[in-house]
Formats: structure tokens, C-alpha cells, sequence
């Protein structure tokens, strides 16, 4: 598992200062090998509330109503958003899977997966609101229309 996060780093050019924090996050419950049944779930809680602050925090700044901003987070933060920004970044294949699972990466694994990973940069980085920033924007997970490969949602 070393190995894949260290290729997840340099393809995404996010070094982790503790790697094995992403291992966690790269890792789904009932995994082999891992101590605990929850595997990434901990940290993906935490990417999920960093993710909607982050969100709420941009349509702030915009001047948008709380229904306005409700609607983006909605969006983003989908199971079936998140899963497919997954995919389509190839993060399937850094995950270590539940081998119920096989070689499938389901929806919810990959959304879990991608909100642990946000989670997982904040907190090894000093959880620095700079570090959230950067990992959303290499996720494709900032306001829609960005610039951050991400379409008008």
C-alpha cells in the first residue's frame, strides 16, 4: 500500500508529510490487513465538513443566499459528484478495496474515499485552511465554473 500512496503523491502532486494518514484514507472499511473495520470512514467525515465549510465560505464571499450556497453543496458534494470526479481523476486505482467488493470501486467507496483524502491533506498539513484549498482545488471540488476542471454545475 507504501507504494500506491507514494504514486498518489506524485501524481497529484500532494505530498502527505506523515503518508501514512493517506493510507487511511486511501484504504476502504474491511480491507485486509487493516486494525479497524471503518477503514477511511473517520476521515472522510472530516472532508465532509471541511468541504461543506469551504463551499459555504465561497458563497459567502459571493454574496449568495444560504438556498443558493444549499444548492451548490448539494451538488458537489454528492455521492454520485464525488464518485464521479474519482473515476475520472483515476483515484480507483490507489484505493485498497474491501475484497467483498473485488475489484469493483462502488459509488460509495469512491465518494467516501475522496472526502477521506480531503481530510486526510488538511489534517497533515497543520490543518491550514491554505492545505484545503489546494487539495479542492486538485480534486476538482471548488465552486463550479472555477477553473478547476469542473463544469457549470
Amino acid at each position: 500500500m507504501a507504494d500506491r500512496a507514494t504514486a498518489f503523491q506524485i501524481h497529484f502532486n500532494l505530498f502527505f508529510n506523515d503518508p501514512t494518514i493517506l493510507i487511511q484514507a486511501l484504504t476502504a472499511p474491511g480491507a485486509l490487513g487493516v486494525t479497524t473495520t471503518d477503514g477511511n470512514k473517520a476521515l472522510a467525515h472530516v472532508g465532509d465538513s471541511l468541504l461543506d465549510l469551504i463551499l459555504r465560505d465561497e458563497g459567502y464571499s459571493r454574496g449568495l443566499t444560504r438556498g443558493q450556497i444549499e444548492l451548490v453543496i448539494d451538488k458537489i458534494v454528492s455521492n454520485k459528484n464525488l464518485a464521479k470526479r474519482g473515476v475520472a481523476l483515476g483515484i480507483d486505482g490507489y484505493i485498497r478495496n474491501n475484497p467483498s467488493q473485488g475489484t469493483t470501486i462502488s459509488v460509495k467507496t469512491m465518494a467516501t474515499t475522496m472526502e477521506a483524502i480531503v481530510g486526510a491533506y488538511f489534517r497533515d498539513q497543520g490543518r491550514k485552511f491554505e492545505s484545503l484549498e489546494r487539495v479542492v482545488r486538485v480534486l476538482g471540488l471548488g465552486w463550479p465554473g472555477d477553473g478547476d476542471g469542473e463544469e457549470e454545475i
